[in-house]
């Protein structure tokens, strides 16, 4: 019943300005479409998210961050509601459908985080720049931060949704967009321009942390792209993440996050160590990434020739009709 709310303009007097040729709206009014969606619902849901956050974090003890799941309730509420009402399209369109939450994929994704940052790690600990070191015990910590597993339980609790709702936006919908005007490979750089950009209100944001955070986004794209699953983009973002936040005890996009117990110390020049803003944002990070992109590529075109060479030999092969027929 809703999908039937879709506006189509008729063929013969759609505006050119307003409607591509198959009817849709064309790019800026779908994405003005989630614009609206998205603060409309952030304001409704902040209403209503808030209050329930701030009475469990009184409950516990412990300040629990309501915004990540606000954003992320209303991220997946502007998509509903372009996805139906606008565009009249199913969650494959993004990526989003019962096959992208696989078991493969998601956990593929994940083992990729966790090996790409594991190797930077390993790196920098190789060239003597990392080391850790015990931290203080601090009396007035709450229960939830006293020991190492509640406090990875409260970081992923943060993490977690933040990840989501930044995967659903630049790998998902704005993603779905972009290749529908221009292509996967617009999509692919576009989201991760934008990706980077949206950090650099992030504390000690630069030039050098918004390029290796659109680096970071052509990544993400890549797995997007091999699995057609956003949640397998978004298994690589978390793990990624937890392993800085919770296995290193390492800012995270320049955010801090709790160290109970121990942290890794970044002692060598920030351009190769991340510094303030942590392993992600130095060049070690950024050789991993590249790295992966090169493998990543190498990958696809064996695989786009291993595809072009059967091509050929089926063209060449001695068939019957009635299988070229089947083969088609």
């Amino acid at each position: 019943m809703l999908r039937s709310m879709r506006v189509v303009a008729p063929a013969a007097h759609a505006s050119s300005w307003l409607y591509a040729s198959a009817g849709m709206l064309r790019v800026p009014w779908r994405l003005a479409v989630f614009g609206v969606s998205l603060v409309l619902a952030q304001g409704m849901l902040s209403a209503i998210i808030a209050p329930l956050f701030a009475l469990v974090s009184r409950a516990v003890a412990e300040p629990l961050p309501a915004y990540p799941w606000i954003t992320l309730s209303a991220v997946c509420a502007a998509i509903v509601a372009s996805l139906v009402f606008v565009d009249d399209a199913p969650w494959s369109s993004v990526a989003l459908d019962r096959r992208s939450w696989r078991w493969r994929a998601t956990g593929g994704g994940a083992a990729l985080g966790v090996a790409a940052i594991t190797a930077t790690a390993l790196i920098l600990a190789a060239t003597g720049v990392l080391h850790f070191q015990a931290t203080p015990f601090v009396a007035e910590q709450t229960w939830l931060s006293a020991t190492w597993g509640l406090s990875t339980l409260r970081m992923l609790f943060v993490l977690a949704p933040a990840a989501l709702w930044e995967e659903l936006v630049f790998r998902g919908y704005l993603w779905t967009v972009a290749e529908q005007a221009g292509g996967a490979r617009l999509a692919l750089w576009s989201t991760s321009i934008a990706f980077g950009a949206m950090h650099i209100t992030n504390p000690g944001a630069g030039v050098r942390t918004t390029a290796l955070v659109m680096l970071a986004g052509v990544c993400l794209g890549m797995v997007r792209q091999h699995w057609q699953s956003v949640p397998a983009a978004w298994g690589a973002h978390v793990a990624w993440n937890a392993v800085m936040a919770a296995v290193l005890h390492t800012p995270v996009s320049g955010l801090p996050f709790a160290a109970p117990g121990y942290q890794a110390v970044l002692s060598g020049p920030d351009w190769w160590t991340g510094g303030a803003w942590g392993p992600e944002g130095g060049a070690a990070g950024a050789l991993v990434l590249l790295c992966m992109l090169g493998m990543a590529t190498r990958w696809s075109l064996f695989t786009r020739r291993d595809t072009q060479t059967g091509r050929r030999a089926l063209a060449h092969a001695v068939v019957t009709p009635t299988e070229r027929e089947l083969l088609r």
